[in-house]
């Protein structure tokens, strides 16, 4: 039979449809495939792949032993000025070393420290509990109330103030302090971290107050010591991102209705009260396309990758920095829109971590420093000295993996790390009116000049 040239070339077009119907199907089915193979890798580690399985990751505790039971008991107790003394106080911040408050400022948190002393008692009370959880429904997504977050900040900043007016406390404070960080150690979200970060470095900058104005007795040197140690918790961060890529899948999935449903308002031009997002029906084009499937798997190994990121120690910026911004470029340029409303800014996030470990260990070495001070009537010459009698070892700069420098002053001692930049910097601080422009290079400082 003779072949036309017009049926040579239509069943050649029809061959390729079909062919590329074909390779579309594949693509299509290994897209959910990679996806269900992500699910079943995330599970088997044992972590959460939705909202409700965050909310259950982030485990409950019976009330006896539940340091957010009696936190919220210290949240009913707090207390602020009825007038714009308010905002006066919560703009006043924490004097850097050779700077003080004016006498104004000093009145004003004094009354404010007033206020809230039996908040702080209640704390104090609270912080002796063996676990927290806080009341909260992770299902909710970035709907998850927290209210709890701004509280404990406030207390932790009352507690540093009264630390400031009255040294023969400044330790129980800083205690409270460090206690009030560790209720969200196991809090799985990163603005619960972040918070967390803040008040260990309010902790850290009194202690560093309080050894310049006068030393503390060997039962206090250790008190603080433990504590701290038990602060410099490593895998903070990766327990937040475990939360947030739980609470996020879920959005992947929303149908056509709950998008506008959470986007919208209701008949009454009111705002759609808050509320876990639900699943549903996508529309047909969505579905056949995988077009937020392929969203989803690009979401889930990016945060596969920003997980074993937060896991690395030393903490190179620039690897961090040039991963994150690789998964930036790609949600722009393959269209993962999602991706690139969820995804975290995650260098930015582990340097804050990063720093506030770096405090922590730099305050741990000032407190073997002083008990070797009080032990010997001298400051050690180096850090090495320390070992084994105040410090199991040197402790690590988290930013380079060397040991934290340590020389001399004509008076005192200065402690530092490198800092994000990785370059040592002879200990120059950054003080408290830089600009953010300002492209001097410094470096994470532990001062007593005593």
């Amino acid at each position: 039979m003779k072949w036309s040239a017009r049926k040579i070339i239509a069943t050649c077009v029809l061959g390729l449809a079909l062919l590329g119907i074909v390779v579309f199907a594949a693509w299509r089915i290994r897209l959910a495939n990679d996806v269900k193979a992500e699910f079943a890798a995330i599970h088997a580690a044992g972590l959460p792949i939705n909202g409700v399985e965050a909310d259950a990751y982030y485990a409950a505790v019976p009330d006896a032993d539940n340091a957010a039971v009696k936190m919220a008991d210290a949240f009913e107790l707090m207390a602020t000025y009825d007038d714009q003394r308010s905002n006066e106080v919560a703009s006043i911040k924490f004097p850097q070393l050779g700077n003080a408050l004016t006498l104004e400022q000093q009145e004003l948190i004094a009354g404010f420290c007033a206020m809230n002393s039996n908040s702080l008692l209640q704390a104090r009370e609270a912080i002796k509990l063996p676990h927290s959880r806080y009341d909260m429904d992770l299902s909710w997504g970035a709907g998850t109330l927290l209210p709890h977050l701004a509280k404990l900040r406030t207390l932790s900043r009352a507690a540093a103030f009264q630390s400031l007016l009255d040294t023969n406390t400044s330790v129980e404070e800083i205690s409270t302090i460090i206690g009030i960080a560790g209720t969200l150690d196991a809090e799985p979200t990163l603005i619960s971290k972040l918070v967390r970060i803040a008040a260990i470095h309010m902790a850290v900058a009194a202690l560093e107050r309080r050894l310049n104005q006068c030393g503390m007795n060997e039962n206090e040197l250790v008190q603080l010591g433990v504590l701290l140690g038990n602060s410099a918790k490593t895998n903070q961060m990766a327990n937040a991102l475990i939360g947030e890529r739980a609470m996020y899948v879920q959005y992947f999935r929303m149908g056509a209705a709950e998008i506008a449903r959470l986007s919208g308002t209701d008949e009454n031009n009111a705002p759609i009260p808050a509320g876990p997002p639900r699943s549903g029906p996508q529309p047909l084009f969505i579905r056949l396309t995988g077009f937020f499937e392929r969203d989803l798997r690009f979401y889930l190994q990016a945060m596969d990758t920003n997980i074993s990121l937060t896991t690395i120690f030393p903490r190179n910026t620039e690897i961090i920095t040039n991963a994150e911004g690789k998964i930036f470029k790609e949600c722009g340029r393959y269209h993962y829109i999602l991706s690139g409303l969820f995804l975290p800014a995650l260098g930015s996030a582990l340097v804050k971590e990063t720093t506030g470990l770096a405090e922590v260990y730099t305050a741990q070495a000032a407190l073997a420093v002083e008990r070797f001070r009080q032990a010997n009537g001298s400051l050690p010459s180096n850090l090495n000295e320390l070992v084994p009698q105040f410090l199991p070892a040197v402790p690590i700069d988290p930013f380079d993996g060397q040991p934290l420098r340590f020389r001399l002053l004509e008076k005192g001692y200065l402690i530092y790390s490198v800092g994000k930049d990785g370059q040592d910097n002879g200990g120059r601080e950054r003080p408290a009116d830089a600009k953010s422009g300002d492209k001097t290079l410094y470096d994470i400082t532990f001062t007593v000049e005593r």
